[in-house]
């Protein structure tokens, strides 16, 4: 959910089913909020664990996925709680989510032109990632943007086809 979303459906130039997800339903409650401050009318919000319940109904439909998972590493146990810790929350190497949600990805992402935009930091092993992807999904993963942020470096990963 969130900010990236609303600005996304702010800028698109023609009709699109946008969908966000999260396990938070106080998240849910801002982004819509949000959305209807910025007159974003064409939001579509669904309180699941990532895209499970759309994975038949949206199966290599969608065209562009925008993925802000759980990355800081931490204890497993607090990766399964479904308030404010779950938008950080990744489990060891931050990669508990991140590594459920790549099978979605690869069902969800329209072929041949389907992109996916996933924040990583770098303990998330992000070269590792990329070759799973690569080998079990046959997408190919790029950074396409990193900046600092405070003590650590975001990466927008690239994901396609």
């Amino acid at each position: 959910t969130g900010v990236n979303m609303v600005y996304f459906l702010m800028k698109k130039k023609k009709h699109c089913l946008a969908i966000v997800t999260d396990v938070n339903p106080r998240a849910l409650q801002v982004t819509m909020a949000t959305a209807l401050h910025n007159k974003v009318v064409d939001l579509e919000a669904i309180r699941c664990d990532l895209a499970s319940p759309l994975l038949e109904r949206l199966k290599h439909g969608v065209d562009v996925l925008l993925f802000n998972p759980p990355y800081v590493p931490t204890p497993d146990e607090e990766v399964a709680g479904d308030g404010i810790e779950a938008s950080w929350a990744g489990g060891k190497d931050g990669r508990r989510v991140i590594d459920r949600a790549l099978g979605q990805i690869s069902t969800l992402l329209s072929k041949p032109h389907g992109v996916a935009y996933m924040i990583t930091v770098d303990d998330n092993k992000p070269q590792e990632l990329r070759e799973i992807l690569r080998k079990e999904h046959g997408i190919d993963m790029i950074p396409w943007l990193r900046r600092k942020a405070r003590n650590e470096y975001l990466t927008v990963q690239k994901l396609k086809w």
